[in-house]
């Protein structure tokens, strides 16, 4: 059960940083094309 619960918060943490790094290339698309 502990390296199920290790895995499953590794990818929880994958998702918000890619997450994360889609909203931020998203910003800094927006602000350069301004």
């Amino acid at each position: 059960h502990q390296t199920t619960s290790k895995i499953t918060t590794s990818l929880h943490t994958g998702l918000i940083k890619t997450y994360l790094g889609t909203f931020a290339l998203s910003i800094l698309m927006i602000v350069m094309s301004m």
